[in-house]
Parts: structure tokens; C-alpha cells; sequence
């Protein structure tokens, strides 16, 4: 099976915010100035019109041509320091863009040579990260690993942390290809702890991707369905499709070699049903066609197979000279050739693939075609070439083995050396806090002994104090609790009173006007009749009488997620008739407003809604992945909303528990007990 495996590593370009027309009208007028200025103002006009333009526009805009005149306009004016910023701009175009990682050398060579004063740290960073990829993309890992760490140290000392975490994730994309797998780990967990701290989701999913693939490699299965999963959640919640097909198809991959061909074909048909829903991302199906058509081989679902292999034949038969999808048909094809019994024409077409394959430095893909020749020569009885291939793949797989076996000794060997380093610091702390604590035990008994009296007459004062402190924080939680419950039984009433009164008026007048004919008045009625009706629903929530407060709840749910742009999950048993009315209203209202309080301060992308029933209670968890807050300051000014939700928690003898932190989100949790 030949693996595919997609990286996400590279610098994300971001889209133009204009349309290609409304880009032509900025860039005329832009050029129209700059004909007119003089060389001072020209410069920075110019600088403008490149990052206007991006790399991501169309030819026609000459991106190439006006940052080499911008640059050589800098260098004219002795501005090095912009020159080298537009300069590391143009390396990252040719080596990353443009696949020219020959001439991003030679340009980065020739800048370094030129000596250049250059005295901001960032634009400096910026153009050793552009020559460390033009090293790596030309084959060079330990060199570019020099200019990766020179840029780290250069964007650490400019505090730009987005930057050096950027930088760290290319190091370990270096690393991994040098075979450098433990240090490798190391430098992803420390670029992605930078932007976990951050709530970076786009860079945590490039992160991810790239510590997946490297366990995937190295065959930490577990390590690496750890990563999968992770991503598989952030991905769609963020509605990043390309990430989420990547690495679905990543996953089944996994899953096939250990056996796990269920698995491995639902991940497929999910990974196609996204494609069916977004078209724009068919170019992952191909892969998914062969990855089903050799699961269905490999389990004995021929007919299955054949119509995968039939639709990845389809998407050839329009591109015949991809090499790519001509690799993925044969092997896909041969394999259920050699099921079928037809050993002449898989001999035939594996002999194909491997002569497609002898060109590369992929040995894992040529050893497969060798396994595959092993099988089939065995099935025609050919003894010596099937002793041929097999000698081939055995050789390779055991070097394969050797190299693995190898970088996971090196990676466990990493991991002891720093527990063992972690466990010594830990030890040397624990020693300096034993004398700590014997200091400051001879301090308190010199405290203790002049403080003695006082603290008696204090605790007598004391003990007064907090009995008249409860009892006064009795009174008023009374108090709160029977005005929350004297506000709800005037809601009631007023609903009743809107409903009954004044919608039945405004309804009569609605069919009086339209019998007349008299459209405006009409109109104005029936609006009128809709906001009176909306403003008793808000007073008293008229779906907790009429469906139950389970379907009650999912109606709120509907609400809000038709109303706003919130991704929901929810989870939601049947607790109909386990609590009390009153106790079934309260549990309501901490819901509504809890998700109201989502919707006008979280700023949240997503919201995951649990209720579940057990045998001494039922527990209620809302999360959101919002901006968060500070909790213990937000605590001690605590809002009337927030007053209110605990208050009405103490009414039904619940527990309410509320965390936040900042950019990590809140999460809500309500214990009600049976």
C-alpha cells in the first residue's frame, strides 16, 4: 500500500481581500502617484504597491518585477533594512511558490554577502527564515537548520513569539527529515505549546499535522491516532476542510496497515461525503477511491472494489499524463488482478509500477511493488522470481525496521534523559524548600509567642463576627431566591396576561382589517400580534409546558444555531419528569441564560452542550471555546446575571460550578440532584 501522507508545514498565504477588478483600480491609482512623487516618498510608495499586490495575485500585476525595483530602490537609498525585508519576501516566493529553491540560494548567498547594516532584529529573522527554507527545499537539512536557529534567537530577542514558534515548527519539519525524530518531537511540543497558550487554531492544526505524520512514520501508532483525533475535532470545528480531509485520509492510512480495514473505510466514506458537500476540494478524492478500492481487496469485497477502482479511473481519463494518479490506479488495479486470479495482466501491471517507482528515493513504495510481485509470482508457481522479490523486499524492510528502530531507541533514550533531568530539578527543589520550611518554622515561633494573646481576644471577636456574617448571608440568599421566584410567577402572569388580552385583541383586529381590505393596517396587526406573542414567549417559556424541558432545551439550541453562526455539539438524554416544575423551570432558565451570555460576550466559534441522567442526578455541562475571562476578578463584581444563575442553582439544591480563562474558553457545570 503506497503511502500518502500530506504536510501542512508551509507559511499559510493569506487571500486578497479585494476582487481582481477592485485590485486593478488600487494598484492604477497607487502607480499614478508614485509617478509623481519624489525618490523619498516613491520608496515607501512602492512598498505599499508590493504588499498590495501580494504574491498571491494574478501575473498581469508584475509581482516580481516591482520588488526587485523596490528592492534595488532601497538599496539606492541605503534603507537596508527594508531591503532586506523585501528581499527575505522574494526568497520565500521563488523557494516556496515557485519551486526555484536554486535561485532563492544564490539571492540569499548574494545578500549575505553584500554586508548590509541591518538593525531591526525581526527583518533580519525574517530573511535567514526565507534563506533556511531555500536550504531545505535544495536538499540541505543541517545547513538550514543553522539559519532556523539564527532566526529563532533573532525573533525571541524581538519578542514576536508568533514568529519563533513559526520558525521552530520548520526547524522540526528539518529535523524530521535528517532523521532527527526525538529532537524533532521536542521542537513541535514547543511550538505547539506557544500557540495553544495563544488559542492559534490555525497553527496548532499545521503543528499537529506535522507530529501525526512523524509518529506515523515511525509507527507510534497511538501517538499518532492521538494527534488524529485532535485535529480531526479542531479541524472541523473550524471549518478548515483541507486540514480535516488531510488528515482523515492520514488516519485510514494508519488504520490499513495495522489490519483495521473497518476503520479504515468509514474515515474514507466520511472523507467523501465532505468532498460531495464542498467540490472545490475533489483533487483528496483519487486517494480515497484506491484507499477503498485496496481495503475492499484486501477484505474480499471485490465487486466494492472494482466500482472504487472504476471512479478513480474516471478522474485518470481526464488528467492521462498525471503521474500521481496513474501510480495510485495501477497499484489499486494490480491488487485486484492478483485477487481475482488473473496473474498475467497483475504481473504486467506490476511490472509497470515498478518501473514508475525505481526512479524515486521512496524505498518504502518500490518494497510494496516487490511484496506485490512476491505474491503474485507465488501464485503462478514461479519459484525463482517470486525468490527474487522477496529477497529484494526483505532487504529493504529490514533496513526500513532498522532505521525505525533505531529513532524510536533515540526517542524513548530523549524522554528518560529528560524525566531523569526533571526528576533531578525537582529533587534539588524539594531540598532548598525542606530548609525553607525549617527557617520559617523558628520565625513562627517567635511570632506565635508575642501573638498568643492577641489571637484569643480575636477569636471571641471573630466567632461573633461570622455567626452575625451567616446570618446576615442567609437573609439575603432568602431574600434573592424569593424575589427570583416572585419575578417568575409575574412573567407568568404578564404572558398570560399578553396572550389572553392583548393578542386576542390584536388578532380580532387582524382579521377585521383584512375583511375590509385595509392591507396597511393589516400588516401592522399582524407584526404587532408576532412581537406580542415573542415578547410572552420571552416572559414565560411557553415549550416547556407544551413539548418537555428536554425538547425544550434542543428548541433553544435550534434558536440560536439558525439565528447565529455558533457550530453546536450537543448530547442531550431524556429527562422529562425527573425534577419537579418549578425545579424543570430554574434548570430552563440557567440554560437560556447561560447561552445567552455565550452569544453577546464569548465570541465564541463553537459550543458543546451536554445533559446527562444518572442514577443519583443529573449533570449539565455547557462549554464554549470563547474569549474567556478572568473568573476570580469577574467573582468579586460578580453581575446581576451571573447573581442570578447561582441564586436559582441554590433554589433546587444544585451546584453550579463556572471556570474560564482568557482566549481558553468557560465551561459551565450544573449538578442537580434526584
Amino acid at each position: 500500500m503506497m503511502k500518502k501522507l500530506l504536510l501542512f508545514l508551509g507559511l499559510i498565504v493569506s487571500t486578497c481581500v479585494f476582487t481582481q477588478e477592485d485590485l486593478q483600480v488600487k494598484v492604477d491609482a497607487l502607480k499614478a502617484k508614485i509617478s509623481n512623487v519624489n525618490d523619498g516618498e516613491k520608496l515607501q510608495l512602492m512598498d505599499s504597491l508590493v504588499q498590495l499586490i501580494g504574491y498571491h495575485s494574478k501575473p498581469e500585476f508584475k509581482y516580481d518585477s516591482i520588488i526587485r525595483a523596490t528592492i534595488d530602490l532601497a538599496i539606492k537609498q541605503q534603507d537596508y533594512n527594508r531591503a532586506a525585508k523585501l528581499t527575505g519576501e522574494l526568497i520565500f516566493v521563488l523557494v516556496n511558490l515557485k519551486g526555484n529553491s536554486e535561485e532563492g540560494l544564490k539571492l540569499f548567498k548574494a545578500t549575505l554577502n553584500k554586508n548590509w547594516e541591518i538593525t531591526d532584529k525581526s527583518t533580519l529573522a525574517v530573511l535567514y527564515s526565507g534563506g533556511a527554507d531555500s536550504f531545505l527545499e535544495s536538499g540541505l537539512e543541517a545547513e538550514s537548520i543553522h539559519y532556523y536557529e539564527a532566526a529563532e534567537k533573532l525573533f525571541l530577542g524581538a519578542k514576536d513569539s508568533i514568529q519563533y514558534a513559526k520558525v521552530k515548527g520548520y526547524k522540526a519539519y528539518a529535523l524530521s527529515l535528517m532523521g532527527e525524530f526525538a529532537s524533532a518531537s521536542q521542537e513541535y511540543q514547543k511550538a505547539l505549546s506557544v500557540f495553544m497558550n495563544r488559542g492559534d487554531n490555525e497553527n496548532i492544526l499545521k503543528l499537529r499535522i506535522g507530529l501525526s505524520i512523524l509518529y506515523s512514520q515511525n509507527r507510534f501508532y497511538d501517538e499518532a491516532e492521538k494527534e488524529y483525533l485532535a485535529i480531526d475535532s479542531l479541524s472541523f470545528g473550524v471549518k478548515d476542510y483541507g486540514a480535516y480531509l488531510a488528515n482523515l485520509g492520514n488516519m485510514a492510512y494508519d488504520y490499513a496497515v495495522q489490519g483495521a480495514y473497518k476503520k479504515s473505510i468509514a474515515c474514507n466514506k466520511r472523507k467523501l461525503a465532505v468532498i460531495d458537500l464542498h467540490p472545490e476540494f475533489d483533487f483528496f478524492a483519487p486517494y480515497s477511491f484506491q484507499a477503498l478500492a485496496l481495503d475492499y481487496t484486501a477484505t474480499d469485497s471485490l465487486d466494492k472494489a472494482r466500482l472504487y477502482i472504476h471512479k478513480l479511473k474516471a478522474f485518470l481519463d481526464r488528467d492521462p499524463e498525471n503521474y500521481g494518479l496513474k501510480d495510485l490506479y495501477i497499484e489499486a488495479e494490480t491488487q485486484l488482478l492478483l485477487a481475482e486470479g488473473d496473474l498475467s495482466k497483475a504481473e504486467a501491471k506490476a511490472k509497470a509500477l515498478l518501473d514508475m517507482r525505481q526512479g524515486t528515493k521512496d524505498y518504502e513504495v518500490i518494497m510494496e511493488v516487490h511484496e506485490l510481485l512476491y505474491g503474485i509470482y507465488e501464485a503462478k508457481k514461479n519459484q525463482p522470481q517470486a525468490l527474487k522479490h522477496l529477497k529484494v523486499y526483505t532487504k529493504i524492510k529490514d533496513s526500513i525496521e532498522s532505521v525505525q528502530k533505531a529513532r524510536a531507541l533515540s526517542y524513548y533514550q530523549t524522554l528518560y534523559e529528560t524525566e531523569k533531568r526533571d526528576a533531578k530539578i525537582a529533587s534539588q527543589e524539594s531540598e532548598i524548600s525542606i530548609l525553607d520550611e525549617k527557617n520559617k518554622v523558628k520565625r513562627q515561633w517567635i511570632v506565635f509567642g508575642g501573638l498568643g494573646l492577641l489571637a484569643l481576644f480575636s477569636i471571641i471577636y471573630l466567632v461573633r463576627t461570622k455567626r452575625f456574617a451567616v446570618t446576615k448571608q442567609k437573609m439575603q440568599e432568602s431574600f434573592s431566591q424569593n424575589l427570583i421566584q416572585e419575578q417568575e410567577r409575574e412573567r407568568s402572569r404578564l404572558a398570560r396576561e399578553l396572550h389572553d388580552s392583548v393578542g386576542q385583541k390584536l388578532m380580532l383586529l387582524s382579521k377585521s382589517t383584512k375583511a375590509r381590505g385595509d392591507t396597511n393596517v393589516e400588516a401592522l396587526a399582524k407584526d404587532s400580534l408576532a412581537e406580542v406573542r415573542a415578547i410572552s414567549r420571552g416572559l414565560h417559556p411557553s415549550n416547556l409546558e407544551r413539548l418537555g424541558l428536554t425538547e425544550a432545551i434542543n428548541a433553544l439550541i435550534y434558536d440560536i444555531n439558525a439565528n447565529t453562526e455558533l457550530f453546536f455539539t450537543e448530547d442531550i438524554d431524556n429527562i422529562d419528569n425527573v425534577l419537579s416544575k418549578d425545579a424543570e423551570l430554574h434548570v430552563y432558565r440557567i440554560i437560556q441564560e447561560s447561552l445567552s451570555n455565550i452569544v453577546k460576550h464569548a465570541e465564541a466559534k463553537a459550543v458543546k452542550m451536554e445533559v446527562k441522567k444518572g442514577a443519583k442526578g443529573i449533570n449539565v455541562v455547557l462549554s464554549d471555546n470563547g474569549k474567556g475571562f478572568d473568573f476570580e476578578s469577574k467573582y468579586k463584581s460578580m453581575s446581576l446575571g451571573l447573581k442570578t444563575l447561582f441564586e436559582r442553582a441554590k433554589i433546587i439544591d444544585s451546584r453550579l460550578h463556572l471556570s474560564s480563562e482568557f482566549n481558553k474558553g468557560t465551561t459551565l457545570t450544573l449538578t442537580i440532584p434526584i
